[in-house]
């Protein structure tokens, strides 16, 4: 399994010739959703599925799931029903509605659900579906939770800088979970010192639970690079 990253909240996997799209959200602009499909057909991956975590536009866009869509026709695109329903509302047919528990395959890769619940923002604001998945048993994602996953992670996003976060509570998450490994997700909106800070922070607790920090490399910075897991 080989991973790059998207802005923000989205990564790509690539796997026997496939590739799997997961949260293409609107950190990622139109020039590095079009970077990431060329860096999968050049590795010879075309998409294989699209996931999405759940419904808000950091996770994904009508533009950026039409476009990798458009690179491989009829792909699944794997997420909650509300977000399913809004997809249709913007002319974006045949999602399919996925639970926690669910296991599916989109191409080569073994999908397994988890979580069910976004965290919460405010108390006025309606909590919302969220589901996490993690990929042929290795690498996992929550999306916007902090659920402690239901198995030890080979390899965990751990959400940091999110308005629906503080830094006790991933500090919390990654403890408790203890994953193998640990890439950083959500930073978007963070600067290059609180970005610093996490990173210290995040990795002293991976290491108190034998566990490393890992970074995945990002599709505009350098396209034909991955982290092997």
């Amino acid at each position: 399994m080989r991973c790059l990253r998207l802005t923000h909240a989205g990564l790509v996997v690539e796997r026997d010739g496939a590739s799997l799209f997961v949260d293409p959200g609107d950190f990622s602009d139109r020039g590095e959703i079009a970077a990431a499909i060329a860096a999968v057909h050049a590795a010879s991956a075309p998409p294989a599925g699209i996931v999405i975590t759940h419904e808000h536009r950091d996770h994904w866009t009508p533009e950026n799931v039409t476009a990798i869509r458009e690179a491989a026709l009829g792909i699944p695109i794997l997420t909650t029903q509300a977000t399913a329903e809004t997809l249709a509302e913007a002319g974006i047919d045949g999602a399919r509605v996925v639970l926690p528990g669910d296991r599916i395959t989109a191409g080569p890769f073994e999908l397994e659900f988890y979580g069910g619940r976004h965290e919460l923002l405010h108390s006025s604001i309606p909590v919302i579906e969220n589901v996490g998945v993690r990929i042929d048993d290795t690498l996992a994602w929550g999306g916007d939770s902090l659920v402690h996953p239901p198995f030890r992670a080979d390899a965990l996003g751990i959400p940091i800088g999110s308005p629906w976060s503080n830094l006790a509570q991933v500090l919390d998450f990654t403890l408790n979970a203890a994953p193998r490994r640990a890439y950083l997700t959500h930073d978007g909106i963070l600067s290059e010192r609180g970005l610093g800070l996490f990173t210290q922070r995040v990795r002293a607790c991976l290491e108190q639970a034998g566990g490393e920090l890992i970074r995945l490399p990002h599709v505009v910075k350098d396209p034909g690079a991955r982290l092997e897991l």
